[in-house]
């Protein structure tokens, strides 16, 4: 490792430097009776509020018209809506209370009695996406330091497997070294303690041997002396490897230093302890360091989904486990192809529990240990997930981080009182499951013949939310441990908190309808919902929706002042204050409850960005783009709106307040204050006003000049010389190598030159002498170009679209329209497929043609088909998507006519529901998304969303997409990342030509 480096800490950065503690302080009765009093309280004003609300506007003698009563009863339920968030936060507060007073740990003693008996199999996977391996790794070594029986350490790297860039191959690269590194690491202490651990269990056992003693407080020291140089030669780039060198590695050291001052007590007063806690501690120190951590890459396997999100990540490898497999090369790629034990080249184990773990996320060392010997009691046979939800890593160093850590540290109080009213979450960052409750939530759909298993519902990017409702359905329980043995990385910049923020936010609404499945099912089954779960948790998914809206609503509208009352302040009092004792109780300071109510003001357009995604997904009926939060430590660009907005809000309360001191509405007044001085801050402290500058020219910049990819040159191979008589073949149609007739008239692919744009082909046919009646056909000077068609994830052509073009510059269709007009259109369309299949023998290996086909009867016409069956490459043949009812059906039918040797494509696909239906019918091998609907693509949501339900209608159809007409860098970004399998457009390579040397 590099030495330590000094990071810049920004003013207003967090102070603290340790870990807060494991079990949560104690709770005093005070405490409670305050919690239970900001309930009643809150109550009570809401419902005091109400009655005045009630006799000020309705009873009062007074009638009032429309607009009045409609603006009383919308102020009302804003109010209502925001009192139940306030409410269920402090309801959630009360239940942690209750619980961390009831807490008590398991001693170490139990839990390591329970594993002399049992030793459930453990799996820990490793989600990662492009992210520097220093993050990874702290996440990996926390992994791999559980002091856990057997373990097994799994990183799941979801980048592309051919990079796009030296730094996103830099990335990879690194993670792909990354198990190795770690299994090198921890070999020796492994090797030497699992050895010290063999040979005491294997030694007689002595009545009186106080001398085994002083040999294991030596190991034990030995084994603390190597966390502590580990520790030392940790690289410190920010407080989160500080906090892995301190909270994971030297309190691991200082905890087995402990324990040998103990033993070497023991040892001086003659003390020797029972040969079965000996045992234990021989085990305690082979368990920290035997692991076995390795990597897989889902897409390097055409066998498996490429869907862009965590969950599949995940997914791929569940629905290995258990299995054997071994890697064959398909006609689409690498797959994995199931088969026996003896025969396969690597096994996936079926582990009992599988602790799911963010990359960016670090465990204490007992956690596993601790939470599986939790499971494993007989009273939670039920339990499905067990976890302790994450903390923010103390020690940030920025004014963002530190607020965005409070709000997190918060949401671990919330989430454990969650738990007392049964209305647990599942919090995918750390999460413990239990193996088979993902078994009985599992999902199999179909990517062509290959069976694709879903344990975590992909259908929102909040999947973990939605998943927690399918393990209630099942009857499975998730609780969370009142300890804090789990932290997570905050983002440390506007930018990425956005991304982050907007995923949260996005999803809610979605489940809720899964919410009232959950009601009616045990309903079915005869069992009770606490109405404080079904509350909570209709509250946990759709509260930022409702709050970010009402909030805006209040900022922009000046109410009545007769809808404002100091009732308000009664309803509003208690959840500020216990947000600002629970700040203090936390290691913050009770001014932050002030702090992040402006952070959530600018956070109000992320929020409704990532609502609204949820209701165009509702709508659409497509599944959002999963946003994955950077785990890098560069700073993210934020996007333009969400830098603009904060500033709108800002200049709208301010409005707001002008307009209410010019009508004397005073209440209206200090409303729009406090959130001109609050807002204010929070834009300058948090996105910063260098920053927004910075990031607005970038995305300024970016709209007017557009980056240009350098062209790259592909040596294309020689091929042998081909004779053609290209004179006969025109015109007769026969397509016949073996008996072409003697040629009168040759031309030659003999010697290829360089092509600046790589794999692209083209041959000139010009013939020396015209025949007299060929005229009429227009064949006499065209050429045939390839355009090739790009492996989006490979960055590899795989095939190419033959095109014609007319050196007299007519189109193509006209001169087809022309031919059709005066009766000779079959032998046209044969003339041209011809010249292209020719050529195709000029093409790199392994890639495939696609020809374009118009009418039935060329697909019929036997020339045709014997052209198809002897190409030097395989054919794709295209269709057009039609635009007619009758178009429809001689598609179906010309779709039933295409030779059994090609494959079938159909091009100029649109977006409608008629189009989704050609695909489901007739289950071609690709569809061609139109020019049309790639073109501007980042600019428009809404055509993203559709894009991606085709993608999802043609992966269920076992048919790949290709987008055509890429021209941008921006559009071929967006492509990729909605998932487009394939591509081609003049960004990518122009049709072009190989050229002709001699005849």
């Amino acid at each position: 490792m590099t030495s330590n480096q000094k990071v810049r800490r920004e003013v207003g950065s967090d102070r603290r430097r340790t870990a807060q503690p494991i079990t949560a302080p104690p709770i005093s009765y005070r405490r409670i009776a305050f919690g239970r009093l900001a309930v009643i309280v809150t109550t009570i004003g809401w419902l005091a509020y109400f009655g005045s609300w009630l006799a000020g506007n309705f009873f009062n003698g007074q009638p009032l018209n429309t607009g009045r009563k409609a603006e009383a009863i919308a102020y009302l339920i804003l109010v209502t809506l925001l009192t139940a968030s306030s409410l269920a936060f402090l309801i959630s507060r009360l239940g942690f209370f209750y619980r961390a007073t009831a807490h008590h740990r398991t001693p170490r003693a139990i839990i390591d009695e329970f594993f002399d008996n049992s030793m459930p199999t453990l799996t820990a996977l490793v989600p990662a996406y492009r992210e520097d391996a220093a993050v990874i790794r702290n996440t990996l070594l926390s992994a791999a330091l559980q002091e856990y029986p057997y373990k097994r350490v799994v990183l799941l790297i979801d980048d592309p497997p051919v990079p796009s860039t030296k730094r996103q191959k830099e990335m990879l690269e690194a993670a792909r070294a990354l198990p190795r590194q770690i299994e090198e690491l921890l070999a020796e202490p492994s090797l030497k303690y699992s050895t010290a651990l063999e040979r005491f269990e294997l030694a007689p056992a002595q009545a009186d041997d106080t001398d085994a003693v002083a040999v294991l407080a030596e190991h034990y020291r030995s084994a603390a002396k190597w966390l502590e140089r580990l520790a030392s030669n940790q690289e410190i780039v920010d407080h989160t490897d500080a906090f892995f060198a301190n909270e994971v590695l030297r309190r691991l050291a200082a905890d087995l230093s402990t324990t040998a001052q103990a033993l070497e007590a023991a040892w001086a007063d003659g003390y020797a302890l029972a040969r079965d806690r000996m045992v234990h501690f021989y085990r305690r120190l082979a368990w920290i360091f035997r692991v076995q951590v390795t990597s897989f890459e889902r897409k390097r396997y055409a066998s498996l989904s490429h869907e862009p999100n965590k969950a599949m990540n995940l997914n791929s490898y569940l629905g290995l486990m258990g299995g054997s497999f071994r890697e064959m090369e398909g006609s689409s790629g690498r797959v994995l192809m199931p088969t026996a034990p003896g025969a396969s080249d690597f096994n996936i184990p079926d582990p009992d529990y599988v602790l799911t773990l963010d990359a960016d996320s670090i465990v204490l060392p007992e956690y596993c240990l601790r939470l599986v010997h939790f499971l494993e009691q007989s009273e939670h046979s039920d339990v499905g997930v067990a976890q302790t939800p994450y903390s923010a890593f103390p020690g940030a160093g920025t004014r963002l981080e530190r607020i965005a850590g409070a709000t997190t540290d918060l949401q671990f109080l919330a989430h454990q009182g969650l738990t007392y009213y049964d209305a647990t979450s599942w919090v995918g960052a750390n999460a413990i499951i239990r193996k088979r409750a993902l078994d009985d939530i599992v999902k199999i759909s179909h990517l062509g013949n290959w069976e694709i298993r879903n344990y975590v519902q992909d259908r929102t990017v909040i999947e973990d939310t939605d998943s927690t409702l399918d393990l209630a359905i099942k009857g499975w329980r998730l609780l969370n441990i009142p300890e804090r043995m789990a932290y997570s990385a905050t983002p440390p910049d506007f930018g990425s908190l956005c991304i982050q923020r907007q995923r949260w936010s996005n999803g809610g609404l979605l489940i809720l309808p899964k919410l009232f499945r959950l009601w009616r099912t045990r309903r079915r089954n005869g069992q009770r919902t606490r109405v404080g779960e079904l509350f909570l948790r209709w509250n946990y998914m759709a509260s930022i929706a409702w709050a970010s809206l009402g909030l805006v609503i209040l900022l922009a509208f000046p109410f009545t002042s007769t809808l404002i009352s100091p009732l308000l302040g009664l309803v509003a009092l208690p959840y500020f204050l216990a947000i600002a004792s629970d700040l203090k109780y936390c290691g913050y300071r009770r001014l932050d409850a002030l702090r992040i109510y402006g952070f959530n003001l600018i956070l109000i357009p992320v929020s409704l960005a990532g609502s609204g995604a949820s209701l165009l997904q509702a709508v659409t009926a497509t599944k959002s783009t999963f946003g994955r939060t950077p785990k890098v430590h560069r700073r993210t660009v934020a996007p333009f709106l969400f830098i603009l907005l904060p500033y709108a809000l800002v200049g709208l309360a301010l409005y707001t307040l002008q307009h209410s001191y010019r009508h004397q509405l005073w209440e209206n007044f200090a409303f729009a204050c406090f959130n001109v001085a609050l807002g204010a801050y929070a834009v300058l402290a948090y996105i910063g006003l260098k920053n927004s500058l910075v990031d607005s020219w970038i995305h300024l910049r970016n709209v007017i000049t557009k980056p240009v990819e350098p062209k790259r040159r592909r040596r294309v191979a020689v091929p042998a010389e081909v004779p053609i008589d290209w004179m006969a073949v025109l015109h007769l149609g026969a397509y016949e190598p073996r008996h072409w007739p003697s040629a009168s008239t040759t031309i030659t692919a003999r010697g290829l030159r360089d092509v600046n744009e790589p794999g692209h082909a083209e041959i000139v046919l010009r013939p020396e002498a015209a025949p007299v009646d060929a005229e009429p056909l227009g064949l006499l000077d065209f050429r045939t170009v390839f355009q090739p068609i790009f492996d989006l994830e490979r960055d590899q052509v795989v095939g190419y679209e033959a095109l014609t073009r007319f050196l007299d510059g007519t189109a193509p269709e006209r001169r087809l329209a022309e031919a059709l007009s005066s009766g000779s259109g079959l032998e046209f369309e044969l003339a041209l497929t011809q010249a292209s299949i020719a050529a195709s023998g000029a093409l790199p290996t392994h890639t495939w043609l696609a020809v374009n086909a118009s009418s039935r009867r060329l697909l019929n016409d036997p020339r045709f088909r014997t052209m198809v069956r002897d190409a030097p490459c395989p054919i794709v043949i295209e269709l057009k998507e039609p635009t007619t009812a009758d178009a429809d059906a001689a598609l179906r039918q010309a779709a039933g006519d295409v030779p059994p040797n090609s494959l079938l494509g159909i091009e100029n696909v649109g977006l409608n529901h008629a189009s989704l239906s050609i695909v489901t019918a007739l289950r071609p091998s690709f569809v061609k998304l139109d020019r049309s609907l790639v073109s501007d693509l980042e600019e428009d949501v809404a055509r993203q969303a559709q894009i991606t339900t085709m993608i999802n209608v043609a992966t269920a159809a076992s048919c790949s997409v290709i987008a055509s007409g890429i021209e941008t860098s921006s559009e071929l970004a967006i492509l990729r990342r909605l998932g487009v399998r394939y591509g081609q457009g003049f960004l990518l390579g122009r049709p072009n030509r190989l050229i002709q040397t001699g005849a």
